[in-house]
């Protein structure tokens, strides 16, 4: 369960900080739960009392980080781009792309974009991760049927296997971009531009 609120707000962001930190460096088997008590300044009877186990650290601190993100931004419903002929398609789609390029900037996206890509299984099955790439692969599916609706998304390929390229491609620049711990710099520009030219040359009419 997740118990975050009974945490004041600086001791919630040392959490999260140090538990992205030691699962971006260690990975999901190789993470230390003594380690992450240390950097986040815990003692090890409040941190049990607040958490059990990693996975139910892990699946914490993504719903935190989940909902840090949600209070920032919002993505529309697919159905409120079903308006749009096929170039106003794609005009609200770069609209849409440059606030999530906005938004990669705040510490909130740039934490969960290190640990939502874990590799391995044991993260992968269940929980607040799963729980968020069904619900963006949902959307993607949503607007890719919205845009072939409108006429600017092309349709020679059945819409569920159309959705999980997209979701690779961006899932691919994500990961890229966020190489080195965090997005600035020229990579940062390349990470914003990215998505747009890929998904034109993937999907436009």
């Amino acid at each position: 369960m997740d118990d975050s609120t009974r945490l004041t707000p600086e001791r919630r962001s040392a959490l999260a900080d140090a538990t992205v930190t030691e699962f971006a460096r260690a990975g999901y088997e190789g993470a230390s739960l003594n380690r992450i008590i240390r950097a986040a300044g815990m003692s090890k009877s409040s941190f049990y009392h607040f958490v059990g186990s990693k996975d139910e650290l892990f699946d914490t601190v993504v719903r935190m980080l989940i909902d840090d993100v949600a209070a920032l931004w919002t993505a529309p419903a697919p159905v409120e781009f079903a308006e749009f002929g096929a170039r106003a398609f794609w005009r609200h789609v770069d609209e849409l792309l440059d606030q999530f390029a906005a938004l990669s900037a705040t510490p909130a996206l740039q934490h969960l974009g290190r640990i939502f890509y874990l590799p391995g299984t044991a993260v992968s099955a269940s929980g607040a991760r799963a729980e968020l790439l069904g619900t963006v692969r949902a959307w993607v599916e949503g607007m890719l049927r919205t845009g072939r609706a409108s006429g600017a998304v092309r349709d020679d390929l059945p819409l569920d296997l159309q959705a999980d390229i997209v979701v690779a491609a961006l899932r691919a620049i994500d990961e890229w971009a966020l190489a080195d711990g965090a997005i600035r710099g020229e990579r940062a520009a390349v990470a914003a531009s990215a998505p747009g030219l890929v998904l034109r040359r993937l999907l436009a009419t």
